[in-house]
């Protein structure tokens, strides 16, 4: 499950946890492309709550693939900074990944939450003068992975 808070525009806080479906992946795309679409420009810090939140299902790599050929251009010109904030049991192995260089902006992979607030507030929205409220931020993301973890089955 995926979910998208857009309160902290124009931070874009998205929490997965558990095994996504394919059609859970292209509304992700979909979102994206809504943001997107905007013309503004935002960051996106992403939670992955557990270690399935991780794993691609079938055929999505595909698809996204082609997203970001299609999207990467509106991508580099929008986005101001992305933060992913992964277990850190997958930490070694995901940091790992080059998602600036992927991506074509500044980004970086954390094991907690408190991590990536402080590198979006110094590297991204005090750059640029922007407000940024890492308390209220926080309290969002507490609340969707409580709710993500009531919902996991047991």
């Amino acid at each position: 499950m995926i979910r998208h808070d857009l309160s902290h525009w124009p931070l874009v806080v998205s929490v997965a946890s558990g095994l996504s479906t394919l059609e859970e992946m292209d509304a992700f795309i979909q979102e994206w492309s809504h943001w997107l679409g905007r013309g503004e420009p935002f960051a996106s810090l992403r939670v992955f709550a557990d270690a399935p939140s991780l794993i691609h299902p079938d055929g999505s790599a595909q698809k996204a693939k082609h997203w970001l050929q299609d999207k990467g251009a509106a991508i580099r010109e929008q986005v101001i900074g992305m933060a992913n904030v992964v277990p850190a049991s997958d930490y070694e192995r995901m940091r790992k990944m080059n998602v600036e260089k992927l991506f074509g902006v500044p980004a970086g992979t954390f094991q907690d939450v408190p991590s990536a607030l402080a590198w979006l507030r110094e590297s991204v929205f005090a750059p640029r003068g922007l407000p940024f409220d890492e308390q209220a931020v926080a309290a969002s993301i507490e609340a969707a992975v409580a709710a993500a973890t009531a919902r996991a089955p047991a």
